[in-house]
Protein backbone atom coordinates (compact mmCIF):
# COMPACT_ATOMS: atom_id res chain seq x y z
CA UNK A 1 0.00 0.00 0.00
CA UNK A 2 1.62 2.84 -0.94
CA UNK A 3 1.58 6.74 0.96
CA UNK A 4 0.73 9.96 -1.07
CA UNK A 5 3.18 12.58 0.27
CA UNK A 6 1.49 15.27 1.76
CA UNK A 7 3.22 18.71 1.07
CA UNK A 8 2.79 21.47 3.65
CA UNK A 9 2.47 25.41 2.19
CA UNK A 10 5.38 27.14 3.06
CA UNK A 11 5.11 30.68 2.36
CA UNK A 12 8.00 32.65 1.10
CA UNK A 13 9.97 34.84 2.97
CA UNK A 14 10.44 37.98 1.52
CA UNK A 15 13.87 39.43 1.07
CA UNK A 16 14.78 42.47 3.23
CA UNK A 17 15.40 45.21 1.39
CA UNK A 18 17.77 47.69 2.22
CA UNK A 19 17.33 51.18 3.34
CA UNK A 20 16.92 53.65 0.51
CA UNK A 21 19.95 56.33 -0.10
CA UNK A 22 16.83 59.11 0.68
CA UNK A 23 16.17 57.34 4.44
CA UNK A 24 20.04 57.12 4.92
CA UNK A 25 20.77 60.88 3.98
CA UNK A 26 17.52 61.67 6.65
CA UNK A 27 18.85 59.35 8.88
CA UNK A 28 22.09 61.45 8.90
CA UNK A 29 20.73 64.84 8.82
CA UNK A 30 18.72 63.81 12.11
CA UNK A 31 21.86 62.89 13.90
CA UNK A 32 24.06 65.67 12.93
CA UNK A 33 22.00 68.10 13.74
CA UNK A 34 20.90 65.82 17.34
CA UNK A 35 24.69 66.19 17.55
CA UNK A 36 25.21 69.92 16.86
CA UNK A 37 22.40 70.90 19.13
CA UNK A 38 23.42 68.87 21.78
CA UNK A 39 27.03 70.35 20.97
CA UNK A 40 25.60 73.72 21.45
CA UNK A 41 23.44 73.26 24.62
CA UNK A 42 26.94 71.26 26.19
CA UNK A 43 29.03 74.59 25.59
CA UNK A 44 26.75 77.29 26.54
CA UNK A 45 26.22 75.51 30.03
CA UNK A 46 29.94 74.83 30.37
CA UNK A 47 31.13 77.92 29.00
CA UNK A 48 28.53 80.21 30.62
CA UNK A 49 29.82 80.54 34.05
CA UNK A 50 33.08 81.22 32.50
CA UNK A 51 31.80 83.93 30.18
CA UNK A 52 30.14 85.77 33.23
CA UNK A 53 33.23 85.64 35.65
CA UNK A 54 35.29 86.90 32.59
CA UNK A 55 32.86 89.37 32.39
CA UNK A 56 32.95 90.94 35.96
CA UNK A 57 36.58 91.03 35.85
CA UNK A 58 36.60 93.42 32.75
CA UNK A 59 33.84 95.23 33.84
CA UNK A 60 36.12 95.99 36.80
CA UNK A 61 38.70 96.57 35.08
CA UNK A 62 37.76 98.89 32.38
CA UNK A 63 35.60 100.71 35.11
CA UNK A 64 38.47 101.25 37.29
CA UNK A 65 40.75 102.33 33.62
CA UNK A 66 38.32 104.39 32.54
CA UNK A 67 38.51 106.51 36.31
CA UNK A 68 42.06 106.62 35.91
CA UNK A 69 42.41 108.30 32.67
CA UNK A 70 39.36 110.73 33.83
CA UNK A 71 41.56 111.61 36.96
CA UNK A 72 44.83 111.71 34.45
CA UNK A 73 43.19 114.81 32.67
CA UNK A 74 41.63 117.00 35.86
CA UNK A 75 45.35 116.51 37.73
CA UNK A 76 46.11 119.65 36.37
CA UNK A 77 43.60 122.13 38.15
CA UNK A 78 45.05 123.22 41.44
CA UNK A 79 43.53 124.27 44.91
CA UNK A 80 43.56 128.31 43.75
CA UNK A 81 41.75 127.21 40.50
CA UNK A 82 38.70 125.44 41.77
CA UNK A 83 38.43 127.92 45.16
CA UNK A 84 37.58 131.92 45.71
CA UNK A 85 39.01 132.79 49.20
CA UNK A 86 37.27 136.40 49.95
CA UNK A 87 39.16 138.35 52.41
CA UNK A 88 38.23 141.72 54.63
CA UNK A 89 39.97 144.86 54.18
CA UNK A 90 42.56 144.20 56.64
CA UNK A 91 43.33 141.31 54.70
CA UNK A 92 41.72 138.67 57.36
CA UNK A 93 40.03 135.17 55.85
CA UNK A 94 36.15 135.93 55.86
CA UNK A 95 35.03 132.77 53.73
CA UNK A 96 35.33 130.69 50.74
CA UNK A 97 33.35 129.06 47.90
CA UNK A 98 33.68 127.20 44.44
CA UNK A 99 34.53 128.53 41.29
CA UNK A 100 31.72 127.39 39.65
CA UNK A 101 33.32 127.49 36.41
CA UNK A 102 36.75 125.55 36.92
CA UNK A 103 34.17 123.07 39.21
CA UNK A 104 32.09 122.41 36.06
CA UNK A 105 35.07 122.13 33.57
CA UNK A 106 36.76 119.50 35.54
CA UNK A 107 33.21 117.82 35.94
CA UNK A 108 32.38 117.46 31.72
CA UNK A 109 36.63 116.73 31.23
CA UNK A 110 36.15 113.63 33.57
CA UNK A 111 33.14 113.10 31.56
CA UNK A 112 34.04 112.95 28.31
CA UNK A 113 37.31 110.87 29.03
CA UNK A 114 35.51 108.43 30.42
CA UNK A 115 33.11 108.40 27.65
CA UNK A 116 36.55 108.50 25.22
CA UNK A 117 37.64 105.96 26.80
CA UNK A 118 34.92 103.55 26.59
CA UNK A 119 34.34 104.32 23.13
CA UNK A 120 38.12 103.00 22.61
CA UNK A 121 37.51 99.97 23.93
CA UNK A 122 34.29 99.27 21.72
CA UNK A 123 36.40 100.36 18.63
CA UNK A 124 38.66 97.89 19.41
CA UNK A 125 41.71 100.04 20.19
CA UNK A 126 44.40 100.04 22.67
CA UNK A 127 43.88 101.53 26.20
CA UNK A 128 46.33 104.47 25.68
CA UNK A 129 44.85 107.35 27.52
CA UNK A 130 47.13 109.97 25.61
CA UNK A 131 46.04 109.13 22.16
CA UNK A 132 43.17 111.01 20.65
CA UNK A 133 40.63 108.94 18.89
CA UNK A 134 41.42 107.93 15.19
CA UNK A 135 40.01 104.89 12.80
CA UNK A 136 40.57 101.83 14.05
CA UNK A 137 43.37 99.35 12.98
CA UNK A 138 43.46 96.75 10.98
CA UNK A 139 43.86 93.45 12.36
CA UNK A 140 46.25 90.20 10.82
CA UNK A 141 45.37 86.65 11.53
CA UNK A 142 41.64 86.41 12.06
CA UNK A 143 40.50 86.88 15.94
CA UNK A 144 43.91 85.27 16.82
CA UNK A 145 45.68 88.41 16.24
CA UNK A 146 42.49 90.59 16.83
CA UNK A 147 42.81 89.01 20.34
CA UNK A 148 46.31 89.98 21.14
CA UNK A 149 45.68 93.95 20.70
CA UNK A 150 41.32 93.81 21.07
CA UNK A 151 40.42 93.99 24.79
CA UNK A 152 37.02 93.47 24.15
CA UNK A 153 37.28 90.30 22.36
CA UNK A 154 38.08 86.81 24.59
CA UNK A 155 39.56 83.25 23.63
CA UNK A 156 38.29 80.40 25.79
CA UNK A 157 39.80 77.04 25.06
CA UNK A 158 37.07 74.55 23.98
CA UNK A 159 38.61 72.28 26.74
CA UNK A 160 37.12 74.15 29.41
CA UNK A 161 33.67 72.33 29.08
CA UNK A 162 35.60 69.34 30.25
CA UNK A 163 35.87 71.24 33.79
CA UNK A 164 39.43 69.13 33.93
CA UNK A 165 42.26 71.26 34.92
CA UNK A 166 44.28 69.41 32.44
CA UNK A 167 42.40 69.62 29.67
CA UNK A 168 41.34 73.15 30.06
CA UNK A 169 43.70 75.01 27.91
CA UNK A 170 43.27 72.15 25.03
CA UNK A 171 40.94 72.51 21.45
CA UNK A 172 40.41 75.31 19.16
CA UNK A 173 39.70 78.34 21.34
CA UNK A 174 36.22 79.98 21.19
CA UNK A 175 36.63 83.78 20.41
CA UNK A 176 33.60 85.86 22.67
CA UNK A 177 33.77 89.51 21.59
CA UNK A 178 32.31 91.92 24.22
CA UNK A 179 29.99 95.13 23.91
CA UNK A 180 30.63 97.89 26.79
CA UNK A 181 28.40 100.34 27.86
CA UNK A 182 29.10 102.82 30.24
CA UNK A 183 27.92 105.87 32.41
CA UNK A 184 29.96 108.15 34.98
CA UNK A 185 29.07 110.47 37.37
CA UNK A 186 31.32 112.54 39.26
CA UNK A 187 31.18 115.14 42.21
CA UNK A 188 33.99 116.98 43.80
CA UNK A 189 34.09 117.47 47.34
CA UNK A 190 36.17 119.03 50.38
CA UNK A 191 36.95 118.14 53.14
CA UNK A 192 38.27 120.35 56.13
CA UNK A 193 40.96 119.54 59.01
CA UNK A 194 42.17 121.60 61.72
CA UNK A 195 45.27 123.43 60.92
CA UNK A 196 47.16 125.68 63.53
CA UNK A 197 45.60 128.56 65.40
CA UNK A 198 41.94 129.40 63.61
CA UNK A 199 43.32 127.80 60.09
CA UNK A 200 41.67 124.61 58.21
CA UNK A 201 43.59 122.64 55.99
CA UNK A 202 40.48 121.78 53.06
CA UNK A 203 41.42 118.71 50.72
CA UNK A 204 39.84 118.38 47.56
CA UNK A 205 38.72 114.91 46.21
CA UNK A 206 36.92 113.82 43.39
CA UNK A 207 34.17 111.43 43.67
CA UNK A 208 33.93 109.45 40.10
CA UNK A 209 31.35 106.54 40.05
CA UNK A 210 31.22 104.29 36.80
CA UNK A 211 28.42 101.77 35.32
CA UNK A 212 29.97 99.48 33.35
CA UNK A 213 27.81 96.94 31.61
CA UNK A 214 29.19 94.14 29.39
CA UNK A 215 26.71 92.49 26.82
CA UNK A 216 27.72 89.13 25.88
CA UNK A 217 26.22 86.26 23.88
CA UNK A 218 24.96 84.63 26.80
CA UNK A 219 24.26 87.45 29.36
CA UNK A 220 25.07 90.40 30.62
CA UNK A 221 26.26 91.81 33.55
CA UNK A 222 26.74 95.27 34.95
CA UNK A 223 29.19 96.55 37.64
CA UNK A 224 29.87 99.75 39.64
CA UNK A 225 32.92 100.83 40.84
CA UNK A 226 32.97 104.01 43.20
CA UNK A 227 36.71 105.70 43.31
CA UNK A 228 37.89 109.17 45.71
CA UNK A 229 41.03 110.65 44.55
CA UNK A 230 42.91 113.60 45.98
CA UNK A 231 43.25 116.38 43.97
CA UNK A 232 45.01 119.09 45.58
CA UNK A 233 44.69 120.81 48.82
CA UNK A 234 45.57 124.21 50.54
CA UNK A 235 45.73 126.46 54.22
CA UNK A 236 43.20 128.59 55.25
CA UNK A 237 44.32 131.10 58.04
CA UNK A 238 41.79 133.02 60.11
CA UNK A 239 42.77 136.29 62.29
CA UNK A 240 44.94 134.75 65.12
CA UNK A 241 42.95 136.05 68.09
CA UNK A 242 44.71 137.78 71.16
CA UNK A 243 43.94 135.14 73.26
CA UNK A 244 44.60 130.98 72.84
CA UNK A 245 43.31 128.21 75.08
CA UNK A 246 44.30 125.45 72.66
CA UNK A 247 40.72 123.85 72.83
CA UNK A 248 38.65 126.68 71.33
CA UNK A 249 37.44 127.58 74.38
CA UNK A 250 37.87 131.15 75.66
CA UNK A 251 40.73 131.41 78.13
CA UNK A 252 40.30 132.50 82.44
CA UNK A 253 42.26 135.61 82.72
CA UNK A 254 43.58 135.95 86.08
CA UNK A 255 44.58 139.34 87.54
CA UNK A 256 47.08 139.36 90.02
CA UNK A 257 46.77 139.73 93.48
CA UNK A 258 48.80 142.79 94.30
CA UNK A 259 46.75 144.78 92.22
CA UNK A 260 43.30 143.50 94.14
CA UNK A 261 45.02 144.38 97.30
CA UNK A 262 45.92 147.84 95.74
CA UNK A 263 42.47 148.59 94.99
Amino acid sequence: MRFKKRYRYRPRRKRRMPPSRRSILMLTFILFFAAVGFSFYLINVKIEPIIIDIAKRKADEFATRAINSAVNYVEDYGFEDMVTITYDNEGNFVTYNWNPAVIGEVNRVATDRVEEFFTYVNRGEQLEFEHNLHEPDDYEGGAEGRAQVDPTLIEIPLGQITGNSVLANLGPKIPINMEVVGAVRTNIVDKKEEFGINGAWVSLYINVEADVQIIVPFTSEVRTVHTELYLDGGAIMGKVPDFYGGDGNVPNIAIPKDDLQKD
